[in-house]
């Protein structure tokens, strides 16, 4: 187990949520200011989800560096 990996996706996920969350801010409708927090919630763990696949292959790589075989 490195430790290094964990706390850089620890990082990541918490950039992923703060990305996410910019983005249904900025994009939403004026009138939804106080509405609707399900949808949002779904939104931003969508946004989540869809950029932590992206990077789960580079993860994989980088975890498997190193243990032949195992």
């Amino acid at each position: 187990m490195d430790i290094f990996l964990i706390i850089v996706t620890v990082i990541i996920f918490f950039i992923l949520l703060v990305v996410g969350l910019y983005l249904l801010v900025h994009y939403q409708h004026p009138d939804d200011n106080n509405d609707a927090y399900l949808p949002k919630f779904v939104v931003i763990f969508g946004f989540v989800l869809a950029g932590s696949t992206v990077l789960l292959l580079p993860l994989d790589v980088a975890n498997n560096e190193g243990y032949a075989g195992a």
